[in-house]
């Protein structure tokens, strides 16, 4: 985003948000997934994870708190955990390494996680280190890409979590998450004055689409929120490796 800031962009990145805070209530993820690569058609990818991160706080945190009844607190203990020690990585790579390579990666990479879904994977029993990964990983692409769901999704609906525990879990793990990025990026220098513009711009945004959302969140149990999932991490892979590509 340059000096500036034309009403087109502000259009683009404030539908952006609505439509990923919407999906955000329903799933309990995709914020960032959605966001992110719909913004970069107005604004450059790293100010649209600036933004992203802006906004996201907001939405989880207020998710975590009215949610937190269903938490799974040893599971999100862990990959809120692990996620900060690997986010100075991540933010090491948000700063050197191409974003369209970072994209084309990441897109990959949930691409694989939809096919073990899809299979109906079981990881109930795993110990641990399923959860520690899942962080590790989450870390890396909350503050280089802003797209740090799939691993926390992959891990949760693998373990057979209900969707209440789902949304509930992974959602303190955002929250936490989300502030201490934003804590890096300001120490990086990264959150710049149209960063800010386009996060306040978006809020209204971002509270109409959670509440429209949730009147409809009650619809979609079981079988029908496991495919909500699987679709929209096909959607987000695709839309990655698509803006890399174009």
């Amino acid at each position: 985003m340059v000096a500036g800031v034309t009403t087109l962009e502000l259009i683009v990145v404030a539908s952006a948000v609505f439509v990923a805070s919407f999906i955000q209530v329903l799933a309990g993820f995709g914020f960032g997934l959605l966001a992110v690569p719909v913004m970069t058609l107005a604004i450059s990818p790293r100010e649209a994870v600036i933004v992203s991160t802006l906004v996201s706080i907001t939405v989880t945190t207020w998710q975590a708190w009215h949610l937190r009844r269903d938490c799974v607190r040893v599971l999100s203990r862990r990959m809120t955990a692990a996620a900060f020690v690997a986010m100075p990585l991540g933010l090491w790579i948000f700063v050197a390494v191409a974003e369209d390579t970072l994209k084309v990666a990441l897109g990959c990479a949930i691409l694989v996680s939809v096919a073990l879904l899809a299979k109906g994977i079981n990881l109930h029993h795993v110990g641990p280190g399923l959860d520690i990964a899942a962080g590790l990983i989450s870390g890396v692409l909350n503050t280089s890409v802003s797209t740090n769901g799939p691993p926390l999704v992959f891990a949760l609906q693998a373990r057979q979590l209900a969707p209440n525990q789902f949304r509930a879990t992974i959602a303190r793990v955002f929250a936490w998450s989300a502030v201490v990025a934003l804590a890096l990026f300001v120490a990086a220098g990264k959150v710049t004055r149209d960063g800010l513009v386009g996060a306040g711009c978006a809020l209204p945004a971002m509270w109409l689409g959670q509440g429209l959302g949730y009147p409809l969140r009650k619809h979609f149990h079981a079988e029908r929120f496991r495919w909500l999932v699987l679709v929209l991490l096909t959607l987000a892979a695709a839309s990655a490796i698509v803006s890399a590509l174009r």
